[in-house]
């Protein structure tokens, strides 16, 4: 049976997650599932269960995705532990069947694209097709079924070429996979209901503000199964229907054409019609499979202009009021900087901690559009007050490429594609574990930098680097020539008088200091070597055996660079894996490499960081914003929130979209939404609304100006 649990408040939902625990325990060895749409949701609750149960064990949060796909393999035999259907795996197929030469008229579209590219390009367009693949099987499973069937479904000159690649990807899965397992799934569950004792008892789904049709459809099919208990947990900001509302524009226009239904469109709350949307259409798929369970609404009141403004949107309703004197439980800042922002917030912090002695830091959520631009000024503001001004914090959801050794690995790939600038190498070794692999403190940089300047080092590891890049051979200024004259100046005087052998000896090589240049010499040809090896292509596992030589070479790791340094070898591992399982084998490029490496540090983000004690910092996203006493909302700069998303002109769903089809703007302006009513005390904004050079005026995000 399939229980619907609603409410507008994250903690009411929590506890309706614990009342279905507490009245029906599973057995000890049985895990409560609970599908989440984030990591940090699914982390708040496990702390706000344990903290109502007071403790809280064999809790298993999953993905919808993850979550189904394991229920179909173990129910449906020989179908595969990992989805080679996945994005990240499904490119490398793609990459390999586009190589093949085309003369299909079919590839018409992209036969021109294909011949006049090279292999970075061809890669470029697997990963953009697999990216739409993974859309067509979640959101038009029906094109799918056509396309496997030999048949299309009418919808342009693109379709046929990605109809014909798909019918030779199917051919090459595995049998398990050919027909659609979720099918199969319900066929096996329909002609043996024994094997319901594969499948969960209970499945409990957390604040799922917009499940694909294909994930609802599941779950409302195994609901309908007396074995299988399904609980939705879902947010809604309104206590009555809202189906129908809109803004004033839209259902003006509507009224104005005579769209049909436009005679039961109603504003009822502007920036509910404005912001909701993205739940909307999820909450009337619901609506129609209500059991009929209580929904419990929690009034915020109307004391504040922040509870006001979450009353409107509880009661459908738009009333004016001015802000009681001293009343800052909504403010907008505008700054100058995004370093601006961040100090102003400072500020305020500690000013509401001042007045106020019962608020804790850690009851603070910080959420940024763009978190890993803004962490360089948090850390800068935040990790340098004074003690006495110092608030404790930390900040989540950035990838693998922020940390000092990511962001070192990332600039040592890129080594090959330079020209070996000075300054460029000398960077290299600021990170400790680099640094100290090669046995050169910080305290040593500033004495090489000052050496490297002195003798002249600018660019270039030899008059025979400079000459094929189609240069003067000069050896001039190159680091070879910077390295004689050290090396030699450690050997004999110069007195920056008498040369040897036409170069001038550096007599600031002495003493105990000499050992410093041998150090850097050792670094230097390290980094060559690594230059001229990379630019040879080779297959994706030699790739992953040589980068990690790369990080054994170059790394020496100490406290969290170990872990940092193990996300590396997990995302090499996992590229490879990828690679070897959709069959690719060919030599590729670095940079097709390099592109799969910065994806993969993307999207594995650590969340360890969210309330993990201090203000939480973390990206403004869907299923981001958990109850605090004061959410603050940085960055909320014009052009950048709401996200711009362009999908390719080959994108079908784009060209035919549907109710229910993911949107990038409409799920940022549905997380501004959350945000706001996971305030509950104050909802701080800010965002860059002067230009820092000449004082012009910039305008906000629309959602700030709603």
């Amino acid at each position: 049976m399939l229980h619907l649990h609603q409410s507008n408040r994250l903690e009411t939902l929590a506890g309706g997650v614990a009342a279905v625990m507490h009245a029906a325990p599973l057995p000890p060895l049985e895990a409560e599932i609970v599908v989440v749409p984030s990591s940090p949701l699914g982390r708040w609750l496990g702390f706000e269960l344990a903290r109502r149960r007071g403790i809280v064990a064999h809790l298993r949060i999953e993905f919808a995705a993850a979550f189904v796909w394991r229920l179909i393999r173990t129910v449906v035999p020989g179908v595969p532990e990992t989805s080679p259907l996945e994005p990240e795996a499904l490119q490398w197929r793609i990459a390999a069947l586009l190589a093949a030469p085309r003369t299909d008229p079919a590839f018409a579209p992209v036969t021109h694209y294909l011949a006049e590219g090279g292999a970075i390009q061809r890669f470029e367009l697997a990963a953009a097709t697999a990216a739409a693949f993974d859309r067509y099987l979640v959101y038009r499973p029906d094109w799918i079924e056509q396309w496997s069937r030999g048949r299309l479904a009418g919808l342009g000159p693109d379709e046929a070429w990605q109809a014909a690649l798909w019918r030779e990807i199917a051919a090459a899965l595995p049998a398990a996979m050919r027909a659609d397992p979720r099918a199969r799934f319900f066929e096996l569950l329909d002609a043996e209901p024994a094997r319901f004792a594969q499948v969960p008892r209970r499945i409990q789904l957390f604040a799922v503000a917009a499940l694909p049709p294909l994930y609802l459809d599941v779950f409302d099919r195994l609901a309908a199964a007396p074995e299988v208990d399904i609980h939705v947990h879902v947010l809604n900001p309104c206590q009555v229907y809202w189906g129908t509302i809109a803004g004033r524009r839209a259902a003006a226009a509507a009224v104005a054409t005579g769209a049909p239904g436009a005679e039961h469109l109603e504003v009822g709350n502007a920036l509910l019609a404005s912001l909701g949307w993205h739940g909307r259409a999820a909450l009337d798929v619901l609506y129609g499979m209500d059991s009929g369970d209580p929904a419990e609404f929690v009034a915020p009141g109307r004391e504040t202009v922040l509870h006001r403004l979450q009353s409107d949107i509880l009661e459908l309703a738009e009333t004016r009021a001015e802000a009681a004197p001293g009343d800052d439980t909504v403010a907008v800042h505008m700054c100058h900087s995004a370093t601006r922002e961040v100090e102003v917030l400072h500020d305020r912090l500690l000013d509401a901690f001042a007045r106020d002695a019962t608020l804790r830091p850690d009851e603070v959520l910080v959420l940024v559009p763009q978190i890993e631009a803004y962490a360089p000024a948090i850390e800068a503001v935040f990790a340098t007050a004074p003690a006495p001004r110092r608030i404790p914090f930390s900040i989540a959801d950035r990838g693998i490429a922020a940390s000092p050794v990511g962001g070192a690995f990332r600039r040592l790939l890129a080594i090959p594609g330079s020209r070996l600038e000075a300054e460029a190498v000398l960077a290299l070794l600021e990170p400790a574990a680099v640094g100290r692999r090669f046995g050169i403190g910080p305290d040593e940089l500033p004495l090489a930098r000052e050496w490297i300047r002195e003798t002249g080092i600018r660019w270039g590891r030899d008059e025979a680097y400079r000459a094929a890049l189609d240069l003067p051979a000069e050896r001039a200024n190159t680091w070879a020539a910077g390295f004689d004259r050290m090396l030699l100046g450690y050997a004999l005087p110069g007195d920056g008088l008498r040369t040897f052998a036409g170069v001038l000896p550096f007599d600031a090589v002495e003493g105990g200091a000499a050992a410093l240049a041998g150090r850097l010499k050792t670094f230097a040809d390290a980094v060559f070597e690594l230059a001229d090896d990379l630019r040879r292509p080779r297959p994706a596992a030699e790739w992953q055996a040589r980068l990690e030589r790369v990080l054994r070479d170059f790394f020496e790791p100490r406290d969290d660079e170990v872990d940092d340094l193990a996300d590396l070898r997990a995302a090499l591992a996992a590229l490879a894996r990828n690679a070897a399982e959709s069959g690719a084998g060919d030599a590729v490029p670095l940079p097709i490499i390099l592109r799969e490496l910065v994806a993969a540090a993307e999207r594995g983000v650590r969340t360890h960081a969210f309330l993990g004690g201090g203000v939480t910092f973390a990206a403004l996203l869907p299923g981001r914003a958990v109850p605090a006493r004061v959410v603050v909302l940085l960055g909320l700069n014009d052009g950048v929130f709401p996200r711009q998303h362009r999908p390719p002109g080959f994108d079908l769903v784009a060209r035919h979209p549907r109710a229910g089809d993911r949107i990038r703007r409409d799920e940022d302006r549905y997380a501004f939404l959350e945000a706001l009513l996971a305030a509950r005390e104050r909802l701080w904004m800010s965002y860059i609304g002067r230009s820092i050079r000449d004082n012009e005026t910039i305008p906000p995000s629309p959602l700030v100006a709603e």
